[in-house]
């Protein structure tokens, strides 16, 4: 549990976090009521109370699975996780999965509040409110709630484990609050942990210790690497999503669709900008605007620079589904979406600023240090079409293939080889039980 706890305080430290949660407290009044309450009871134990009741609020709105004798448990919160640990179920057979529930159910919650009331879980509550209390008067509001809503996954998730003992867990991230409490869970309890990645590492993103983790490319593998040394077997599974060959030429399409996919906080000038160059510079028909499916300001809207040629895409609608209405797409230097567009065969450019990311952070993911997306800029007036094309030539599919080792393969050969190392690791776990 203490690797988890560093996991989530590493994380939640970083500039980035810090960004997203202001980000977080202008676009949302609880955040901030909460926020300032915690600022005047700083450093009391009134304070470290208001975090405890973040963490017990967590604690009973995790639910049991729906059955046992599954062959995998996973939790997934964000959209971007839940929809890779969808994907390697459907491969394993959704009959054999199931996923731990995060949303308040009747059920759920007075399992929660009956194991909080027993007796026997006194001596566990008093230690992690020491912790909790410990972790308010050193880090802060963020960290640890966060950190504190880690220890609350891990309690009630090693109970849960427990009683039904998956063949393996799965998750689809290695530093947020819900996901690292369930792994360590998972490895107090000795079952196999597979993770699947959702995006390439981060700065804050910690060494891999999974008994399986399965990864974009080979350069993912490096980048891990440098963490430290990857515990348990690797297999590389590729970006989500089906493969075409890149047409570069399509940025020079008149009258174009133009798809703005934006980051989870976002610069509102860069974005009006960007929207004027589209209609200015580039003669769009049509602005398709792709919200990030974990956005954080959900009040702010475009009314301002609205008009007929700007659509904002269903939040149901899928990345594959948005970018095929597109002829190309633009997005933040630090989003993981120019992998999945780029796969499907459309050119993606690069925007500085997009995004609200401290400079320190730039080219987060190494996407644009590797040559595989088109240098970024500033603005869209800085593009030259004829040496766009050129960059996208037959080296680039060689560069792409060490982010995407499944592009332009078989699904069918990737989801084979996902469920012969899950099994593999199931199978080894069982071995080492006693007859």
């Amino acid at each position: 549990m203490l690797r988890a706890l560093r996991i989530v305080i590493a994380a939640d430290s970083d500039p980035v976090r810090q960004v997203l949660f202001s980000n977080l407290m202008q676009a949302r009044w609880s955040v901030r009521a909460a926020y300032r309450l915690h600022t005047r009871l700083a450093g009391t134990w009134a304070s470290a109370v208001l975090v405890a009741g973040y963490a017990v609020a967590y604690f009973v709105r995790i639910a049991p699975p729906p059955r046992g004798d599954l062959k995998i448990l996973s939790v997934a919160k964000h959209a971007n996780a839940r929809r890779q640990v969808e994907r390697v179920s459907a491969w394993v057979g959704r009959e054999h999965c199931a996923r731990i529930g995060n949303r308040l159910r009747a059920r759920g919650a007075l399992a929660g509040v009956g194991r909080l009331l027993s007796p026997r879980t006194s001596p566990d509550l008093r230690q992690a409110f020491r912790i909790v209390r410990l972790l308010d008067r050193r880090y802060g509001f963020l960290v640890a709630c966060r950190a504190a809503a880690a220890l609350a996954w891990y309690t009630r998730s090693k109970a849960l484990l427990d009683a039904h003992r998956p063949g393996a867990i799965l998750v689809s991230s290695d530093s947020n609050p819900e996901e690292v409490g369930f792994t360590a869970a998972a490895t107090a309890l000795g079952l196999p942990r597979i993770f699947v990645s959702h995006a390439y590492p981060t700065p804050f993103a910690p060494p891999l210790n999974f008994s399986l983790s399965i990864l974009e490319g080979q350069a993912a593998v490096r980048a891990r690497t440098c963490k430290g040394p990857i515990f348990g077997e690797v297999v590389l599974a590729g970006v989500e999503g089906d493969s075409a060959p890149l047409d570069a030429t399509r940025i020079e399409r008149s009258a174009p669709v133009i798809g703005i996919f934006t980051p989870k906080a976002i610069t509102w000038q860069t974005l009006a900008a960007i929207i004027d160059d589209c209609r200015t510079v580039f003669r769009a028909r049509q602005i398709v605007i792709r919200w990030h499916p974990s956005r954080l300001d959900q009040a702010r809207y475009l009314h301002a620079r609205h008009g007929s040629d700007i659509e904002e895409s269903r939040m149901s609608a899928t990345l594959a589904e948005i970018a095929r209405r597109c002829d190309w797409v633009i997005a933040d230097e630090n989003s993981n979406v120019h992998l999945p567009v780029l796969k499907l065969g459309i050119p993606t450019v690069v925007i500085n600023g997009l995004g609200l990311y401290p400079e320190s952070r730039s080219d987060m993911y190494g996407f644009a240090a590797a040559g595989i997306v088109f240098p970024p800029v500033r603005s869209l007036r800085e593009i030259q079409v004829p040496a766009f094309k050129a960059f996208f030539d037959a080296a680039w599919v060689h560069r792409f293939r060490e982010f995407d080792a499944s592009y332009l393969r078989s699904e069918a050969q990737i989801a084979s080889e996902v469920v012969t190392a899950v099994q593999r690791v199931i199978d080894a776990q069982r071995e080492k039980q006693p007859a």
